[in-house]
């Protein structure tokens, strides 16, 4: 069964309760000396690490991890700051935001961000499309085909978190905030359409990129109500 690692919780001196998702969704297991680096389980011993496993029914409130054989390892030999900061966003994320039975769904997803983050120079742009297809899971799905009010595709000046979508300059009033420019805004609609992540282009400046981000933070504190420890590593 092959599995993304999403924690690691110690558990009794070397060993630890790892908890994973596969395409069938979450599975927590318990791994025996894995935080000892001579053993042979060790190498799954890094979040978001990805792994085929075996596992065997014991005497514990977990499945005991019997073998593990590492598939895609998210450590690079020497990794950029924006790289670690995005790993860490992910796996807290997906961990927090989705409820256990839709964590199956956004295995496919994972599994391919994990995979072009190895080799994209831009890792903060992935990060918000993977964040996209987390909150359209979790029920969040934005508007950013037409206006979210009267439905035209003519005006559109600006992105309302509160409404759900893009507003146009006609349903545009002076209570609502214009939180985005042009270019974040249209970098946010790349990433809600994209519909494979490895072929994600959008051409747009890092600054843009960080302000969409911290957006994104804004929005999953005050619709989950939950505050992501790491949102301070991605500087504004």
């Amino acid at each position: 069964m092959k599995v993304i690692v999403l924690s690691i919780a110690p558990y009794k001196e070397k060993d630890a309760i790892v908890e994973s998702i596969s395409e069938q969704g979450l599975v927590t297991f318990l791994a025996k000396g894995i935080f000892d680096p001579k053993n042979a389980n060790a190498a799954i011993n890094n979040v978001l690490s990805v792994a085929d496993i075996e596992l065997n029914e014991g005497d514990y409130k977990y499945p005991v991890l019997k073998s593990a054989t590492n598939v895609v390892n998210s450590m690079k030999t020497v990794s950029e700051f924006d790289y670690l900061s995005s790993l860490l966003l992910i796996a807290e994320a997906t961990k927090v935001l989705l409820q256990d039975d839709e964590k199956e769904r956004i295995f496919n997803s994972l599994l391919t961000t994990l995979e072009t983050l190895k080799t994209t120079k831009e890792p903060l742009k992935i990060l918000v499309v993977y964040y996209a297809a987390l909150f359209r899971i979790s029920g969040y799905e934005f508007e950013v085909n037409h206006c979210v009010f009267c439905g035209t595709k003519q005006g559109i000046k600006a992105f309302s978190f509160a409404d759900g979508g893009f507003v146009c300059q006609n349903c545009l009033n002076e209570e609502m905030i214009c939180e985005l420019n042009n270019k974040q805004m249209l970098l946010l609609r790349a990433a809600v359409l994209c519909k494979d992540i490895s072929q994600f282009k959008f051409d747009c400046d890092r600054d843009d990129v960080v302000v969409l981000l911290n957006k994104f933070f804004e929005f999953i504190y005050d619709y989950y109500g939950i505050q992501l420890k790491n949102a301070s590593l991605i500087i504004k």
